[in-house]
């Protein structure tokens, strides 16, 4: 069921379901991330590898990666930020953040999601029907510039090489999320996909986000971003790190990369309502 979170004092002051924000810029564009940030600097299992010590110099570059992001989803997401247990990446990173939702940990994710200058009218966690592990998205409706907006975190099943059986299962995970977003307007799809080039791809166009475009999605990502891995093994980079939107015009969509901070790349875009115009 729905876990709504309720705002009734916030809704009535704001005469229902219209809120101002001032995190958007005068321009109203503001800035999304999606990165699968791999437990923290490529940790093992559920715990990241920062050592004691060197707290600060990590969290300058995470936040220097984020920025001033006004969405961020984050993929293998770490309550601990480092090995010392002490310090939660929750206050870490997004300290500043109104909306600060932490996944469940159902290894190797863990979907989360962090927003400023909206407020959180409900959430909820829902399990792909079919699936090779216990996967599941994250979903938040936010209140953003008076308008509703649905946003989401992901992680689709991997591959597994190129008579991947699995090819299904993440369609069905697609249309999935496509079918549960059919109705709303507003639409943030942020993850990791797992979709690996094919030989039927070409260098920027990978068939298996067609299934968005054809809904009339419009993605950061039709394959000629490589996002994995950031590091190492050239002849392996996938496009598998979209931000997938509706409702919205895209641009400056880019992409950083570090040896250090997660063995992905994160992606980044900024958006206005289609309707702000």
């Amino acid at each position: 069921m729905l876990a709504a979170i309720a705002l009734a004092a916030a809704l009535a002051a704001a005469g229902g379901r219209s809120f101002s924000s001032a995190a958007v810029a005068n321009d109203g564009w503001f800035t999304v991330v999606s990165w699968n940030v791999g437990h923290h600097a490529m940790g093992i299992g559920r715990r990241p590898t920062i050592p004691p010590g060197k707290d600060d110099e990590y969290l300058k570059g995470y936040r220097d990666f984020i920025a001033d992001a006004r969405v961020v989803g984050l993929c293998e997401y770490s309550a601990e930020f480092s090995t010392n247990q002490t310090l939660r990446t929750v206050d870490a990173l997004f300290g500043g953040y109104d909306v600060k939702l932490e996944g469940s940990d159902m290894f190797p994710q863990s979907n989360s999601i962090f927003a400023k200058g909206c407020q959180l009218v409900e959430t909820e966690e829902r399990q792909y029907t079919k699936r090779k592990r216990a996967k599941y998205y994250k979903f938040a409706r936010l209140c953003m510039d008076g308008r509703e907006v649905c946003v989401i975190e992901t992680h689709l099943d991997f591959d597994t090489g190129p008579d991947d059986p699995l090819r299904e299962a993440r369609a069905d995970q697609m249309r999935t999320l496509i079918a549960d977003m059919e109705k709303e307007k507003y639409v943030i799809i942020c993850g990791d996909f797992n979709i690996s080039k094919r030989p039927e791809d070409t260098p920027s166009h990978a068939v298996e986000y067609d299934v968005f475009a054809n809904a009339g999605y419009t993605l950061a990502n039709r394959g000629q971003l490589m996002t994995w891995p950031s590091y190492k093994r050239p002849k392996r980079l996938q496009p598998i790190d979209n931000i997938i939107v509706k409702g919205f015009e895209m641009r400056n969509v880019q992409v950083k990369s570090s040896d250090k901070l997660s063995d992905h790349k994160m992606l980044s875009c900024e958006l206005r309502f289609k309707d702000a115009l």
